[in-house]
């Protein structure tokens, strides 16, 4: 299943040059970096293939100049699927890793019982194994991470959309 990792990364596209010529700052990151540990975002789920449903929650772990560290645990029926993993999410990344062609966009969209204007970027992108993917993320800086809603369709009707269902701000 796409994460919300994957869709993070690729937001990269929209972001300044970091320090480095060839470093982007991180969006996720970025998202992150405004909020104190414990600060928390969970996400209901939805994909074509596979058990319909579900939940991820990330709460912020902690914060460090070059990176930081969410605790992931992933919800169905609304009982934790076991052991919670943590997510290292570096400050830069390498700007070759960003997608090309972000068609940048703003939206309100309905967001856990409430209107938000979102920053939106649309883009295609293919991953090392040929499989090509068109992303659409709304962004809402209240949110911790950012994430308002994401979605993906991919080859071979996959289809697969996160939507902030709740939220924590420490």
């Amino acid at each position: 299943m796409m994460t919300l990792v994957f869709a993070f990364a690729m937001l990269a596209a929209s972001t300044p040059l970091g320090t480095g010529q060839d470093q982007l700052d991180n969006p996720e990151f970025k998202g992150w970096a405004a909020f104190k540990p414990g600060s928390s975002v969970t996400h209901k789920m939805s994909t074509s293939t596979g058990p319909q449903g579900g939940e991820q929650k990330s709460t912020l772990k902690s914060i460090g100049e070059v990176e930081l560290v969410l605790e992931v645990e992933m919800i169905m029926n609304g009982k934790s699927l076991g052991k919670t993993m943590e997510r290292k999410v570096p400050a830069k990344f390498p700007a070759d890793k960003a997608p090309k062609d972000v068609k940048k966009g703003e939206d309100e969209i309905e967001v856990a019982g409430k209107m938000l204007k979102c920053k939106t970027m649309e883009f295609t992108t293919t991953t090392a194994n040929g499989k090509t993917f068109n992303m659409k993320i709304w962004a809402n800086d209240e949110i911790p991470g950012m994430s308002a809603k994401v979605e993906i369709n991919g080859d071979g009707g996959f289809k697969s959309t996160m939507v902030a269902s709740s939220w924590e701000k420490k």
